[in-house]
């Protein structure tokens, strides 16, 4: 019998996906509690017979679940079961929540429009205290844009950021039934014009790559569809798009192509002080086209830097580096000796930027996406020229894949087991020498890659049919929404761990199931 009234538990149950959304950018604790509501309201609900013969022949459902069920089997020993349980109990949701919004009532289309548009706005007003943050510190010239996601991760957020533009997108013009009307379709434009922009601010490569890639599908899709002759225009136009952005990474490229040639036989070696200049020809690294270890004089540098800032000059910046050498990279991305006459133009825009870790003049412009392009290109040449990677996202995925790679052929067959994934790692950074610190010697960043080396071949490939079993049995391809937080979730698959934390995890189960498991005729009935 249940302790409330049927309408009663129906509303507990909305208001708990409603809190659920509302948390997702915001609070692990907020998404902990939300489920725990949902079930609370679930188990006094009861009636577990007749709900669980509701779902005894939905073999798409258990399918999915399984995939929690494989992480229980691989906890064979020996194990590392402290962390076997932390990961166990962050999955939990994999194996709950679906059977819980299975075994609930369905939800109408109505109702899923208004927990995705609360999502949404919860999405808005998180990135409206990111732009608030950017601006209080837009005097210091705060580049780590990591900070400027609050409350997660910034590609957990940039991830929901490109969905809710989505949702946004779907419910102002693709869909029929339940279209914002005109006012409210206005609000949402403006709305979704501002979260692009917030999104370019965010600088999170991973969102932006999953919005470039979901979006020019996204147009191939719609060019398809038309019935006008110049459909053909538009996917000549859509063919030629792509030479823009290769075009212009070329450009910026160029900065690691022409490099400034150095005859060290004849070079000056005195500084207009009469000081010794110190060259290592060894180290390749640059900055906008200039050797960064060229024409460097610490001794001057040291005194000339006192004068002007209160910071060490073998402190630490304000990002935690090095300062000194924030400095002559700053210095050398001008174009300036490192001497007392190069440091004399420098301004107090520059001393300001070095003191908060800019390393680079073209990186004090917030607004540019040319940065971010411009340090994809540095780390990789960096790491090519130097095989540093400490501290660099895209080289330090690089040393990850790569010691994956070492693990899984070593355990192809089976995998290393559920707890063992951070062991694994750990042995196999100190078996290579990794010249990787111990901070940053972190796992796959690659869900695909981890699931592969943890379970193996056998349950990697199980995990992927229950993946998309589902998805093929309720159609959930004829889906506008469902395509496309499955592509959001599939791409950042590639780049991320996105199942291996609170937020990443719940982002998926949630969304996954609202759109397959929560309605008695699914996907199709929900197009209509």
């Amino acid at each position: 019998m249940p302790v409330f009234s049927e309408t009663v538990h129906c509303k507990i149950y909305i208001g708990g996906l409603i809190l659920l959304a509302l948390s997702l950018p915001f609070s692990v604790f907020g998404m902990s509690v939300s489920q725990l509501i949902i079930l609370g309201n679930f188990i006094l609900e009861g009636d577990f017979k007749n709900r669980f013969n509701s779902i005894r022949k939905r073999y798409d459902l258990w399918i999915f679940v399984s995939i929690y069920i494989i992480h229980l089997f691989w906890l064979f020993p020996p194990q590392d079961y402290n962390y076997a349980f932390n990961d166990l109990k962050i999955k939990i949701p994999l194996m709950v929540f679906p059977l819980i919004v299975s075994m609930s009532r369905p939800l109408h289309g109505k109702t899923i429009r208004n927990i995705l548009l609360c999502f949404v706005f919860s999405i808005m007003v998180a990135s409206l205290i990111s732009i608030g943050l950017l601006l209080k510190n837009q005097s210091s010239n705060v580049i780590n844009y990591r900070e400027l996601s609050v409350f997660i991760s910034h590609i957990r957020f940039s991830l929901m950021v490109v969905l809710s533009i989505f949702i946004l997108f779907y419910y102002s013009f693709v869909c029929t039934d339940l279209k914002l009307k005109r006012w409210y379709k206005i609000v949402a434009v403006l709305i979704m014009v501002c979260l692009i922009f917030f999104l370019f601010i965010l600088k999170a490569q991973t969102g932006l790559f999953v919005f470039a890639i979901v979006s020019y599908l996204l147009l191939w899709y719609f060019s398809f569809k038309l019935k006008l002759w110049y459909k053909y225009i538009i996917m000549l136009l859509l063919i030629i798009f792509p030479v823009f952005p290769v075009v212009y990474v070329y450009l910026i490229s160029r900065k690691f192509i022409d490099i400034e040639k150095i005859d060290y036989n004849t070079v000056e070696k005195k500084t207009l002080l009469g000081n010794d200049y110190t060259f290592n020809p060894e180290d390749k690294s640059i900055e906008n086209g200039y050797l960064v270890w060229a024409y460097y004089c610490e001794k001057e540098l040291q005194k000339e830097w006192a004068k002007q800032s209160d910071i060490l000059y073998l402190g630490k910046d304000n990002n935690n580096n090095d300062l000194r050498f924030t400095l002559v990279r700053y210095m050398t991305s001008k174009g300036l000796r490192k001497d007392s006459l190069g440091f004399s133009q420098m301004t107090p825009d520059d001393i300001k930027a070095v003191e908060n870790g800019i390393p680079n003049y073209t990186f004090i412009n917030n607004w540019k996406l040319y940065p971010l392009i411009y340090n994809i290109i540095w780390e990789l040449y960096d790491y090519k020229s130097n095989k540093y990677a400490d501290g660099h996202s895209i080289a330090q995925r690089i040393e990850y894949l790569k010691t994956a790679m070492e693990i899984i052929q070593d355990n192809l067959l089976l995998g290393v087991g559920t707890g063992n994934v951070k062991l694994a790692f750990d042995n196999e950074y100190y078996r290579m020498n990794s010249g990787l610190d111990n901070k940053w010697r972190l796992r796959a960043h690659n869900q695909f890659v981890t699931f592969l080396l943890t379970f193996g071949i056998f349950g990697f490939t199980w995990i992927i049919f229950a993946l998309f079993y589902p998805v093929i049995k309720q159609k959930g391809y004829k889906s506008f929404l469902f395509t496309i937080f499955f592509s959001i979730a599939i791409l950042s698959f590639t780049n991320e761990d996105t199942l291996e934390t609170q937020a990443g995890l719940t982002f998926f189960v949630f969304f996954y199931t609202i759109f397959l498991f929560s309605k008695e005729k699914q996907i199709v009935q929900m197009e209509q």
